[in-house]
């Protein structure tokens, strides 16, 4: 059995009434449709209202929806896109800075900033056996043992250096980061922060910025929103975790392999997982007007913190 034809009297009264609970949650004017025939007033209403949405800064779409029992409603799909970005963090260069005792007050404004990363936001650590990139940097190794005993193989023991320096460097930022005292100063530590530099000045934004969305969503994770969209099939879809990740270094041959086989398996894969939320507007449903404002300012935050660790002077 298909759903219910409604009549014109309840498409109307639904809609309006479902589009009235969704401008009071935004707060903005409903347009003004009287006088206008059926169903040119809901078109009307509608476009309008999904201009009135794109004031607001996110990718959100309008759709109209019937429930089983006929009813009509508003629903809002609010995507964040991540433009096939791989957001990896290098803590590599966070470790040269803190070996230089004339920086120690950025390079530990920055360690509070990965240690809410890691703690609370979720992201995961490539030392931990069970992120996506620990397994990739396992392959590069087994790889390059094999390739050693071939003779003819050059360059093999620069990136066994590399290996080494990924993980033994990456153990010792696992265990900084792992202490959550750098989260209990991380106030204190922007409160008596000074700069002198272009590059410190950009690291105190990104640390205001990581502790605004610590105070503001102190449970919410990078990937809460991840998982909402529905898919056809289960294969070839690039998970989050896939792209999400710290990571030893996005410098040298070692990123540069790791980097080619990941994008070559993400070639093969025609969908991806990113953050989106559906809502339906209707007195039953809790209803927020802050959709994914914690994801629209994590990821570009993410971008800012790679961008000033990538080009450290």
């Amino acid at each position: 059995m298909g759903k219910k034809v409604p009549s014109q009297n309840q498409v109307e009264k639904d809609f309006f009434s479902s589009l009235a609970i969704l401008s009071r949650l935004y707060g903005f004017e409903v347009f003004d449709t009287a006088g206008k025939s059926y169903p040119y007033n809901i078109l009307l209403a509608h476009s309008d209202t999904q201009k009135q949405l794109k004031g607001f800064g996110q990718d959100i779409e309008l759709s109209i929806m019937q429930d089983d029992d006929g009813s009509v409603k508003l629903a809002t799909k609010h995507l964040y896109n991540t433009c096939n970005t791989l957001y990896y963090i290098p803590i590599l260069p966070l470790y040269r800075l803190l070996q230089n005792s004339k920086k120690k007050p950025t390079a530990e404004l920055l360690l509070s900033v990965f240690a809410y990363l890691y703690h609370i936001a979720g992201i995961p650590y490539y030392r931990e056996d069970s992120s996506c990139l620990y397994y990739h940097y396992e392959c590069i190794e087994e790889w390059l043992i094999d390739e050693l005993e071939n003779e003819d193989y050059q360059g093999g023991n620069s990136m066994i250096s590399e290996l080494n320096t990924a993980s033994y460097y990456g153990d010792v930022m696992h265990r900084k980061m792992y202490n959550t005292y750098h989260l209990n100063v991380f106030e204190k530590r922007i409160e008596c922060y000074k700069f002198n530099t272009d590059f410190e000045k950009d690291c105190l934004s990104v640390a205001k910025q990581a502790l605004a969305l610590m105070l503001e969503y102190p449970s919410s994770t990078i990937f809460q929103s991840t998982s909402n969209r529905e898919f056809d099939s289960e294969e070839g879809i690039i998970r989050a975790e896939q792209y999400i990740s710290f990571i030893a270094d996005t410098d040298g041959a070692l990123y540069e392999n790791i980097a080619r086989v990941i994008n070559d398996e993400f070639n093969e894969c025609s969908e991806i997982e990113e953050p989106t939320l559906l809502q339906i507007y209707d007195t039953q449903n809790k209803l927020t007007d802050k959709a994914l404002d914690f994801e629209y300012r994590l990821f570009p935050l993410i971008n800012d913190l790679c961008t000033l660790l990538n080009n450290m002077p």
